[in-house]
């Protein structure tokens, strides 16, 4: 009794090999190419987004004082509506009411 074993010729298995290997070399080029597109987008928009965090950090500190400079604005505004603040003015400025007598002393 004899067992006959198929098998592929060696030139058939050489070829499939070799498309095999052409295969994993192509695949391992893509994958390399890929990863450093991939690594390359990444450092960029890290570097983006830190130059972005900077320009935020700034204009967080103009709308600070843009803020600041509104509240004292309103303040004044308020105050201006007061009659008393309004007569204080006119007083600093030499202004008088016009059943007033100024009085100054005069230095010798």
């Amino acid at each position: 009794m004899s067992v006959s074993v198929s098998r592929t010729p060696d030139r058939y298995r050489d070829k499939k090999i070799a498309g095999a290997k052409r295969r994993l070399r192509l695949w391992t080029a893509f994958m390399v190419l890929f990863l450093g597109w991939g690594t390359y987008t990444y450092i960029t928009q890290m570097s983006t987004m830190e130059d972005l965090r900077e320009d935020l950090k700034v204009r967080e500190k103009e709308k600070h004082a843009a803020e600041l400079v509104r509240n004292e604005l309103k303040q004044e505004v308020e105050r201006l509506n007061t009659t008393e603040y309004i007569l204080q003015i006119a007083r600093s400025r030499g202004m008088v009411l016009p059943d007033e007598v100024i009085i100054r002393k005069h230095d010798e």
